[in-house]
């Protein structure tokens, strides 16, 4: 039972990796199997008038009832990716819906059953759990905007950071099934998902202590050496970053293809934070044959190449550039008939390459950077930061007038605003995102500047301390917009802004009481001794 469980979780994590619909389909075929084998090992219950008495139920009962729904979870899942029309989508959201009732079953059985036969059986289970709810949240977060309203109407919402402590605790669970697999998973969500979604805080902590386990337990497998190259790439450790990478992609034949693309990408990005922009595009084009996000992919590629012809003048790679940007459109992938949100940036930012007076002012990369918070890794070398400062400068320096757009003025002034915050000058920053907000009425296209610029005025704040006025800039940047580009991505890192805003106000008024206690109580002794 666990044995064909295993297997099917490989698979499943082979046709997301792969994204290939052969092996999608082979998935599905194998997780119909395995439900048919847990269908027979649960308890069926007799009644539906009556609860289960979980009490009297076998171990292997207990894991068949948690396996059963993580397999209906994940059988759902997978048919959204591999039928991308709508139909499907809403299929499937019931069967994600039976699922996750479940799930919650399990966390029932978990806080309210004794009878175990043995201590690490429960282990086993509650690592396994908190994996599947913590995944659950997760996904049901990065949903897009208008897919997570239906799934709130059928009866179920995710939340990006419950599900960060779902698999935290899981991965605390040593010596088990689930604290590896929670592992991996904490890894790609702190190297990938929480540059690409998230706020770019990275926890360093909990990699260092997944790199740890790695060690011990298979030092010389290739995913020991991704959680290497991703802690270095966090620290901005570039030439460590570069090392790993080579060593790994030398290894010819040994390592599936997902593999070798996710160290391309930690290289090709390594590269570009460094403006090496031919270095990023060359490694970049191995990436061109993934079907992870093939829009999203083709525009990095477009974009580095872009800004190499820019920094070297050099036009001789015009004609593919054409050919790139022109072909984005028809790349773009859908997950239950909407297109997800990064395919959405990367078409419409492509067009502006067509568009010949702004096509001078047009810098893909830095925009990419803050996009994706790439600022939060780059800004740890003073050196590179001062290079893309003095480029956007550059082309301000023509002055307002000249820029046929004020979109294009904005956008220079956006990225200007963003490198500055990074590098601690956070009043100038903030004065410019302000005038981009007194100019609002002047953006014609480029919408999205005015609630992101709103939104960092927020996190400038909050990085002061000023709680209250960041809760206050940071809605104000949900509330008072609408329609624009990145208006789902936004949307999405607001509520994490706040959630984080939250804890640390409570963590500095408790801090204060605590401080204001250690000197009442100072204050009383020497009032005694007087």
């Amino acid at each position: 039972m666990f044995h064909h469980l295993g297997y099917c979780i490989l698979h499943f994590a082979q046709s997301l990796l792969t994204m290939d619909k052969e092996m999608m389909r082979v998935t599905l075929k194998e997780l119909d199997q395995c439900l048919d084998v847990y269908n027979k090992k649960y308890r069926k219950q007799k009644t539906p008038y009556f609860n289960k008495n979980y009490e009297t139920f076998t171990d292997e009962e207990i894991h068949a009832e948690l396996g059963y729904s993580a397999l209906f979870t994940a059988s759902a899942l997978l048919n959204v990716v591999y039928d991308q029309s709508f139909v499907c989508f809403a299929k499937s959201a019931y069967r994600m819906t039976a699922g996750y009732i479940g799930l919650k079953e399990g966390m029932y059985i978990l806080n309210t059953r004794k009878n175990w036969a043995h201590q690490r059986s429960r282990e086993h289970f509650e690592a396994f759990l908190k994996i599947c709810l913590g995944l659950f949240e997760i996904v049901i977060a990065y949903m897009p905007a208008k897919l997570s309203r239906f799934l709130d109407f059928i009866g179920f919402s995710g939340n990006f950071e419950t599900g960060l402590e779902y698999l935290e605790e899981s991965f605390a669970i040593k010596n088990t099934f689930g604290s590896q697999i929670s592992g991996l998973i904490l890894t790609v969500v702190y190297t990938l998902l929480e540059f690409f979604y998230g706020l770019g805080a990275v926890k360093l902590e909990a990699l260092h202590r997944i790199k740890s386990d790695c060690l011990k337990l298979h030092p010389e497998s290739s995913y020991t050496a991704l959680v290497c190259a991703s802690i270095h790439f966090c620290e901005a450790e570039h030439s460590e970053v570069l090392k790993i990478c080579d060593e790994n992609l030398e290894r010819n034949g040994e390592q599936p293809k997902y593999v070798r693309y996710i160290f391309c990408l930690l290289k090709a990005m390594t590269y570009s934070f460094q403006c090496k922009w031919k270095d990023a595009r060359q490694t970049m084009s191995y990436l061109l044959e993934c079907k992870w996000s093939p829009a999203a992919l083709h525009y990095v590629y477009g974009s580095f190449l872009f800004m190499e012809m820019k920094r070297t003048g050099n036009q001789e790679h015009e004609e593919e550039l054409k050919i790139i940007f022109k072909k984005i459109p028809s790349l773009v992938k859908k997950i239950g008939g909407r297109k997800v949100f990064h395919d959405n940036f990367v078409v419409r930012r492509s067009q502006k390459y067509f568009q010949q007076e702004s096509r001078k002012f047009f810098l893909p990369a830095y925009e990419l950077f803050y996009i994706w918070n790439c600022f939060d890794v780059i800004d740890r070398d003073e050196e590179n930061m001062t290079i893309m400062l003095k480029e956007i400068e550059s082309l301000l320096d023509c002055g307002e007038k000249e820029f046929a757009l004020y979109d294009d003025y904005a956008n220079l002034l956006f990225l200007k605003a963003t490198i500055l915050q990074h590098s601690r000058r956070r009043d100038e920053a903030r004065e410019l995102f302000q005038e981009i907000i007194n100019h609002g009425n002047k953006v014609k296209h480029d919408k999205h500047l005015l609630p992101h610029a709103t939104f960092e005025i927020g996190r400038i704040l909050a990085r002061e301390k000023n709680f209250v006025e960041a809760k206050e800039w940071i809605t104000k940047a949900k509330r008072n917009y609408s329609h624009y580009l990145t208006e789902s991505l936004l949307h999405f890192r607001v509520e994490i802004a706040l959630s984080r805003v939250q804890s640390d106000s409570e963590r500095v008024i408790a801090y204060s009481r605590q401080n204001s206690r250690r000197r009442s109580s100072l204050i009383c002794r020497q009032i005694f001794r007087l």
